[in-house]
């Protein structure tokens, strides 16, 4: 049955705009239905995007190979001296601690300068007479 006919029409009792209406609205999407059976899908060509622009060249900081600070266990490991004498240090002034959040961190260059600043060692010469 297609829709309402004649036939369908004089059964009805009380005739309502709004059903007639909304049987033609059915019909239509039927209508729609079926030519979505019947014709398949193709999706509309896509136009290609262009070539993305290269990325630029990532900015290159350059650091030295060595370290440019130590942790307070790194810097007692690289001088050979104990935490007690280490942290003596940094509290006269002699090395200048620098703090990154929680860490304490020597910088490299402080303690190079530190290195320089200590006396040599002078050895008791032993005289070459041979005379003990």
């Amino acid at each position: 049955m297609r829709g309402l006919g004649a036939f369908q029409m004089a059964q009805m009792k009380h005739r309502d705009a709004r059903i007639y209406a909304l049987c033609q609205h059915l019909r239509s999407a039927i209508d729609i239905l079926e030519q979505i059976a019947t014709v398949p899908y193709q999706a509309p060509e896509k136009e290609t995007p262009p070539p993305p622009a290269p990325p630029a060249a990532p900015v290159v900081i350059e650091l030295p190979p060595e370290k440019l600070a130590y942790t307070i266990k790194e810097a007692k490991a690289t001088l050979g001296i104990g935490m007690t004498t280490l942290y003596q240090l940094i509290a006269d002034g002699s090395l200048t601690a620098v703090k990154s959040g929680s860490r304490t961190l020597i910088l490299a260059d402080t303690l190079r300068a530190w290195l320089a600043s200590l006396p040599p060692v002078k050895r008791a010469g032993r005289s070459k007479s041979g005379t003990n």
